[in-house]
């Protein structure tokens, strides 16, 4: 009797369990002998991203992918969505986390410091590294070794409305590319024409997009000039220096009411419509790669009337433009935890999440770029009009968010930076070097 109930509730545990997950976790292997690779990912199995995963799960353990050995290997995702740090954080202590996690690619420096993600570079060949973009393997590399992957990227740059900047007197060959790109003040001076002509004339600088979004949309401020966010404990010496300061005082034109009264950001769109752009309401926007998918797919009033110029080079009070051309980009991927107990088999697995075929299947699904080069330059949409252009920018592109443990810290404090330039720049005590410093030494101050 007591070996049939033990056989009993294993079948219970193995029929409650998912799929390719065995009982309590502690085995690695299913029924068959395969050898499985346990994945937490960021996202609900009902979202669009997630349908994917789900594909990709059911793709790569029906194509009978081994080990060296000759042993088969699975896959198999457990979907966690907003839930998925915390539960990252309660499994770290006890080493029970799965063999991959999704990691957001400005949190790599951190899980890596914590030493919950571990680098592969062994399993990897350099080969396969040269077939992603730089930026992901740049987000991805500390200290010269990888912790990271991703099949997705967000490139990003400056959407402008074609037919309305004809009406202000502007040619084809007027507008930008990447050879001969705009500044900063080259926007502010169309803005300046549009409303001579009575165009629309605002810019949706999608401030505070998302979490993340005053670093992903303006980090490059401080590299276009020639600056950095500078290394750990050491940012406001890095932010404070004169091409830093130079970089974001950028914004400020835009914030200024220039004598103009009724708005306190007259060149800046401040309505609630996210779709301001793509409905002909503004001919300017900073964003990312989603509006030009919503563009093509959808009957947009900017549809075959638009660009997405690359993000703006910075310009001397001189007229001198610089030559750094520097793109929002990252995104989610994935790294291998410390629990791994095989890195050959969840090197395989990642590597096939963040491949070639993964990625395409991404860029289908949600409008992610693919993050392979070949692809970037082999996919029909990519090929031809805006959609081209953003993924010349991701292949050009090797700047990416700061490297860092107190990311989370920093990007905050960027974010209060730029808040204090909309709210402040009109102000007789406006002082803008004072608020970096303040804003930095916090960072520099707080504890990891």
């Amino acid at each position: 009797m007591k070996s049939k109930y033990f056989s009993f509730a294993a079948l219970l545990c193995l029929a409650a369990a998912a799929p390719l997950t065995s009982c309590g976790g502690e085995d690695d292997t299913d029924p068959t002998g395969a050898k499985i690779v346990t994945i937490w990912v960021h996202k609900n199995e009902q979202d669009d991203e997630g349908k994917v995963y789900k594909q990709i799960q059911t793709q790569f353990n029906n194509e009978g992918h081994t080990l060296k050995n000759g042993q088969t290997v699975k896959m198999s995702i457990s979907f966690y969505g907003s839930t998925l740090e915390t539960k990252i954080d309660g499994s770290v202590l006890t080493n029970k986390l799965p063999d991959i996690i999704a990691v957001d690619s400005s949190d790599v420096t951190a899980k890596a410091n914590a030493g919950i993600i571990i680098p592969f570079d062994d399993y990897i060949t350099d080969e396969e590294k040269n077939s992603f973009v730089d930026s992901v393997i740049e987000q991805g590399t500390i200290d010269a070794e990888l912790y990271f992957l991703s099949p997705m990227e967000a490139p990003g740059g400056v959407y402008y409305n074609k037919t309305m900047l004809r009406a202000a007197g502007y040619t084809d060959a007027d507008f930008p590319t990447y050879e001969s790109p705009w500044s900063w003040n080259d926007i502010h001076e169309a803005q300046e024409k549009l409303k001579e002509v009575g165009q629309p004339y605002q810019i949706d600088l999608k401030a505070g997009f998302g979490d993340d979004g005053y670093m992903y949309l303006y980090s490059p401020l401080v590299y276009s000039a020639g600056g950095t966010f500078g290394t750990e404990n050491h940012v406001t010496e890095a932010l404070t220096s004169d091409e830093a300061i130079n970089g974001i005082k950028q914004l400020e034109q835009f914030y200024s009411d220039d004598g103009i009264s009724g708005s306190d950001s007259p060149w800046v769109y401040n309505g609630t419509n996210d779709k301001a752009f793509s409905q002909g309401v503004v001919p300017f926007e900073v964003y990312g790669p989603w509006d030009a998918r919503t563009i093509k797919k959808g009957n947009s009033a900017v549809k075959g009337n638009y660009g997405i110029m690359p993000y703006p080079v910075y310009e001397d009070g001189n007229g001198n433009k610089g030559d750094i051309i520097a793109s929002p980009c990252g995104s989610f991927g994935f790294g291998i935890t410390k629990s791994s107990k095989n890195l050959e088999a969840s090197s395989l697995v990642l590597k096939y999440l963040c491949g070639a075929s993964s990625s395409e299947m991404l860029y289908n699904a949600i409008g992610t770029y693919p993050t392979n080069v070949e692809l970037l330059s082999s996919l029909e949409d990519l090929q031809s009009g805006p959609e081209k252009d953003l993924a010349d920018y991701l292949k050009a592109n090797t700047y990416t968010r700061p490297h860092m443990v107190k990311y989370p810290q920093l990007k905050d404090a960027y974010g209060e930076v730029l808040k204090y330039i909309k709210l402040k720049v009109n102000d007789s005590d406006y002082d803008l070097e004072k608020q970096i410093t303040e804003q930095m030494t916090k960072v520099d101050n707080a504890r990891a």
